[in-house]
């Protein structure tokens, strides 16, 4: 079910900057004199032989993890397969088995088979090909088969993979690349108790209502929705009122924007965040808070008081977006690139109307469709792109506070991820 619309939410208590293009679409972000920077600006360094975290480090019940587990239980000769494989020169994945994944204590992960071009036969490939051809291949990167030093090598299709297990998990002072972690919820700043008075914003208290347990990248040609139905979802107890599982379906594009906004639809990436309703979610959580995810599940419609009339608007406009990368020094930006940087890092942003949700049996999942983004922010993402593999990102949720009983807010869920290079995730089974 979509919501979002373009309506303004007409607050006395929040201001925001807006970025439009000749489309009409736009970014909202709050307006704050204030320019936060990261909580964590670590160094970064690559450290292969640092452990990664097994099932026994994931925070939550025995019921969860063993349940995790189970589901990863037919994969014990993954090994072998995984030697047999990369002796062949053309790799067919069996895309209805298990067996396509690496067992690393009792959490399955996939080995990559995908291959590149040489950089000078890229060159010639893109360079040969007609101008509306080239458009999808403008990233790098295509989904389709590709030929390497001879060999045909197939693009590896992942057939219904177990949810989360894409991406390795490791703990946060370790700085492992291609890895997720754990993130405080306490570093994110947010809306303070008293900010429709004085527009202070404050550092979060240290408790999420949903909590991390995976991620996964996938490659696809188009956008995929609702993608929860093409994984294998955890059975995690949902006798409560709320989903006990939150997706967070991030939707890159890998092909050029273009200055009207033609095309919303192509070939790009998903970054799948998982995360599960956290045990001290009735404690730790206020009721104005619990109240706000419930509206926000339920897709419920609230009126907005205006200078000359009341609206009505969509509660799931107030869904908002706090991101940051942790590592600015570690880019070598240009000038104009770290200014920009500065300028807009830890800025939250109000996801509407680029954003989509479906409600499972146990699960939420929410769409974040940057495919939708305005052209200023398309062109921004793509001089970003390439810097995607050796940045650190951390991502939260939060709902927006508009009344003083809404203050302070609170973090929906939040994570870390470390140096996601995704040219080396695969495509997903759509059918």
């Amino acid at each position: 079910m979509a919501a979002g619309t373009t309506s303004e939410l007409d607050n006395r208590g929040s201001d925001r900057l807006e970025l439009e293009n000749s489309g009409g679409k736009h970014l909202e972000l709050d307006s704050d004199e204030d320019r936060f920077l990261s909580a964590h600006e670590d160094t970064f360094s690559l450290n292969s032989s640092e452990r990664l975290l097994s099932l026994e480090d994931v925070t939550g019940d025995d019921e969860f993890k063993s349940e995790v587990a189970s589901l990863s239980s037919s994969s014990e000769n993954s090994e072998n397969l995984r030697n047999s494989k990369q002796r062949a020169s053309t790799t067919i994945p069996n895309e209805g088995s298990l067996e396509n994944y690496d067992v690393n204590s009792s959490i399955c992960f996939p080995f990559h088979t995908m291959s590149t071009l040489p950089s000078i036969d890229k060159r010639k490939s893109l360079n040969s090909s007609p101008i509306k051809s080239r458009k999808k291949s403008a990233s790098g990167l295509s989904c389709k088969c590709k030929f390497a030093e001879g060999n045909l090598t197939i693009p590896y299709v992942l057939e219904r993979p177990i949810a989360g297990t894409q991406v390795k998990l490791c703990q946060l002072d370790q700085k492992i690349h291609d890895t997720w972690s754990y993130i405080d919820p306490s570093t994110f700043r947010i809306r303070g108790e008293n900010y429709l008075r004085d527009k202070k914003k404050e550092f979060a208290s240290n408790s999420a209502a949903y909590c991390p347990f995976g991620v996964d990248v996938f490659l696809c040609q188009q956008k995929i929705n609702h993608i929860a139905r093409f994984v294998k979802l955890p059975n995690i107890d949902s006798t409560g009122k709320f989903p006990s599982i939150l997706i967070v379906n991030v939707q890159f594009p890998l092909y050029p924007a273009t200055i009207f906004q033609n095309e919303t639809d192509g070939e790009g990436m998903s970054f799948v965040l998982y995360f599960k309703l956290s045990e001290s979610f009735s404690k730790e959580m206020s009721c104005h808070f619990q109240e706000s995810i419930r509206r926000l599940i339920e897709g419920e419609m609230e009126k907005v008081k205006g200078f000359t009339m009341d609206t009505v608007s969509p509660f799931r406009e107030r869904l908002k977006i706090l991101g940051r990368v942790g590592n600015i020094d570690d880019l070598q930006l240009s000038t104009t690139e770290r200014k920009l940087l500065h300028a807009y890092n830890e800025k939250p942003v109000l996801s509407r109307p680029q954003h989509e949700f479906f409600l499972g049996e146990n699960y939420f999942e929410i769409v974040l469709d940057m495919h939708r983004f305005s052209y200023i922010s398309r062109k921004g993402f793509e001089v970003f792109l390439d810097k995607l593999k050796i940045c650190v990102l951390d991502i939260g949720l939060t709902i927006q506070g508009n009344k003083p009983e809404e203050l302070p807010e609170q973090l929906l869920c939040c994570i870390r991820l470390n140096c996601i290079n995704y040219a080396d995730y695969h495509q997903i089974a759509v059918s």
